[in-house]
């Protein structure tokens, strides 16, 4: 998997929580009409997010695909999905890190401006944002709780998460310098915690269902994705279906 050295850019990286939205609104101008975007798109979101492809990167390919696309003479149909951008903005991320290699990034991970930095400067979210978010979170999964309490690995895997919520908002309460980078950390790692606690509550016969109907949604286009990339994008819509069906909230920063 290629990462990104953006993640060494403290400056870009504290802009990267409204990562889906702008995604979301750029496709959509472009587009020319309100078409909600799909699952199977969100998937594709948080694949580039995972890989750390840069939030300017992937604006950039919808942009030239968008355009490209203009300057046909026989469009056909129209763009109804954020795949059809899928190439061009992995053909910008590869130009985009190649270009970077050997650059000053390097140096500002070495002087405290790398993934375990503190960047509460130049941050748009603020402390009681947050807490106010991971608040409500929490009493949403108390709630499922109760609904699953005949569930005992989904119910013990939600007590064992909310604890470690209350401690992160009890935390931030407390705290001086808020590391976004390390919260957004914690946080990733607890919704990991709740998708196998999801996964095993749901038998691998709901998941087996799951995944080939994520199979056959993105059938038309398995051949233009590296499989790594493909099964990535697949592995996120069966986590995002299992979320849906479950009703559990996001946690991740990116998601506020």
């Amino acid at each position: 998997m290629m990462d990104s050295p953006e993640r060494n850019d403290p400056h870009v990286r504290t802009n990267y929580f409204n990562y889906f939205t702008e995604i979301e609104e750029e496709f959509v101008k472009r587009r020319g009409s309100h078409l909600l975007v799909s699952p199977l798109d969100w998937s594709l979101m948080e694949m580039w997010k995972q890989r750390g492809v840069p939030l300017r990167i992937v604006l950039r390919g919808i942009n030239a695909s968008f355009d490209a696309y203009d300057q046909r003479v026989n469009r056909g149909r129209k763009i109804n999905s954020l795949f059809y951008c899928q190439q061009e903005v992995e053909a910008m991320f590869i130009e985009y890190c190649e270009a970077r290699v050997g650059s000053s990034s390097g140096s500002q991970a070495e002087n405290g401006n790398g993934p375990n930095g503190n960047h509460q400067e130049g941050s748009t979210i603020s402390t009681a944002a947050i807490k106010y978010y991971l608040t409500d979170g929490c009493e949403s999964l108390r709630r499922l709780q109760t609904i699953f309490s005949s569930d005992a690995v989904l119910s013990e895997t939600i007590e064992r998460t909310t604890m470690r919520l209350d401690q992160i908002i009890e935390d931030l309460t407390d705290a001086r310098d808020l590391s976004l980078e390390s919260l957004e950390t914690d946080l990733t790692m607890i919704e990991e915690v709740i998708l196998d606690g999801l996964k095993e509550s749901a038998g691998e016969t709901i998941i087996e269902q799951l995944r080939n109907e994520g199979h056959q949604q993105l059938h038309s286009y398995r051949r233009s994705m590296e499989r790594e990339v493909y099964q990535q994008t697949l592995n996120n819509f069966i986590a995002r279906r299992l979320r849906e069906q479950y009703g559990i909230p996001r946690l991740s920063l990116f998601y506020l």
